[in-house]
């Protein structure tokens, strides 16, 4: 782990169960890309060194022929985002003027983009939480 910083999602004493979030991590994968006995699994947080406290958290899971990569977001509301590629040496770029632009295509990307075999989303919106 490269820093530490403490959450704050915005929804004051509301957040989602530990159990939901890992299940939704768990099945949101491609069942292909799960067979893999052992993946060597890294977090890092990415702090938005240009203005407010906005914070991404990766986590990297490395397998022998791919690798799935969250991302956790705090911009906004609490959101996720999963990519499995079929490389162990794909990577996260992050280009915080893009992604917080108006215009935010290519502020978040996974390299090298052909090696991208699933990708999905998912946002917490206050009313799903409470």
């Amino acid at each position: 782990m490269r820093g530490s910083v403490e959450c704050t999602w915005g929804w004051g004493h509301c957040a989602p169960s530990p159990l939901l979030l890992w299940t939704l991590l768990l099945f949101a994968a491609p069942f292909g890309l799960l067979g893999e006995k052992t993946r060597q699994v890294s977090l890092e947080v990415i702090p938005n060194w240009l203005g407010p406290l906005q914070n991404l958290l990766h986590i990297r899971a490395v397998g022998t022929n791919s690798t799935l990569h969250y991302v956790w977001s705090s911009l906004g509301p609490l959101a996720v985002v999963m990519v499995a590629t079929n490389t162990p040496h794909s990577t996260l770029s992050v280009n915080w003027s893009l992604l917080l632009s108006p215009e935010p295509d290519g502020g978040l990307m996974v390299l090298p983009k052909d090696s991208i075999q699933f990708s999905s989303a998912l946002v917490f919106t206050r009313g799903s939480c409470c």
